[in-house]
């Protein structure tokens, strides 16, 4: 069974940061919290990022530096990661960050074990072009593409797509009705909560 926690990240504009674990080995999902031996619940496997914006991987770098885990994304994400315009440091603080360390590229449907569990990856695109959701165990940590009550991530930053986000909400919600939804941003809910505000 996959154990969820969701982190308190001390940044005041930071994404959720979900720690999540099965079988002696963990994942952290959006890194936004600095990096502390105590926070893995096991041995520390993947970074996995939902998308690049600069919310998403405020300690991204942190977290790299201790650990030997592999950082997670999409093909169609992984530039992002180093272009400021991208990732929208530069259109929100003015700087030029980013993540420029190496990043392993998964394919929409890739499948990553993680202890007992498997986790794959389901793209989202919409609030970018390369947004994915990840699934494991009736759990779908999905990024800033939808939130409780029937919300759903901007699709005026580079690369978003209000078509793309429309039919990433439409797959989204084929989902198992049970399926526990935790967002970006918000508390989590499930598709069947989700649907009511549709």
């Amino acid at each position: 069974m996959l154990n969820i926690t969701l982190l308190d990240s001390p940044h005041s504009f930071a994404a959720n940061c979900y720690m999540i674990s099965s079988g002696g080995e963990c994942a952290i999902i959006d890194p936004t919290v600095p990096y502390s031996p105590e926070l893995c619940q096991g041995r520390l496997k993947y970074i996995l990022l939902t998308h690049a914006h600069f919310d998403h991987i405020l300690d991204i770098d942190s977290w790299v530096a201790n650990t030997d885990a592999k950082v997670i994304c999409s093909i169609d994400e992984k530039d992002a990661l180093s272009d400021p315009m991208r990732n929208c440091y530069k259109l929100f603080n003015g700087s030029d960050n980013g993540f420029y360390g190496d990043a392993f590229a998964i394919e929409n449907g890739g499948v990553l074990p993680l202890g007992d569990d498997r986790i794959s990856l389901m793209y989202c695109p919409g609030h970018t072009i390369g947004s994915v959701t990840y699934l494991c165990d009736g759990n779908a940590f999905v990024g800033d593409t939808i939130f409780e009550n029937g919300g759903y991530g901007r699709f005026d930053l580079p690369t978003g797509n209000f078509v793309m986000m429309r039919e990433s909400i439409k797959r989204l919600i084929n989902l198992p009705d049970e399926t526990r939804v935790y967002s970006g941003h918000g508390n989590s809910t499930t598709i069947r909560e989700y649907k009511l505000y549709l």
